[in-house]
């Protein structure tokens, strides 16, 4: 019985880390009366909508690095917590010298 629960914890905590989605890059624009930001990260630029249960929102600008955990909901990004991202994300090759 203590092994079955050992694995069900650790199953549990598993799918639990997996199923965390972030995303990090610089917020473009922030549009509160439609609740969305913008941001644009390695990959291209991404819609993030805001809900009212997202934490971290109250400082944020144009220009801020953040790191957004999100969930996703009907194809939609639905930000759950934003927090400064003070390194930024790693430079891409073409940001880096002599790559």
């Amino acid at each position: 019985m203590k092994k079955f629960v050992a694995w069900f914890f650790l199953f549990f905590f598993q799918t639990s880390m997996a199923s965390a989605l972030v995303l990090e890059g610089t917020v473009q624009k922030i549009d509160r009366e439609q609740n969305i930001i913008l941001l644009n990260t390695e990959s291209g630029t991404e819609t993030v909508l805001l809900t009212n249960s997202t934490k971290g929102t109250e400082n944020l600008k144009p220009g801020d690095k953040i790191r957004v955990t999100y969930r996703q909901e009907g194809g939609k990004l639905l930000a759950e917590t934003i927090t400064p991202n003070e390194h930024g994300s790693p430079p891409s090759p073409s940001e880096i010298p002599g790559a």
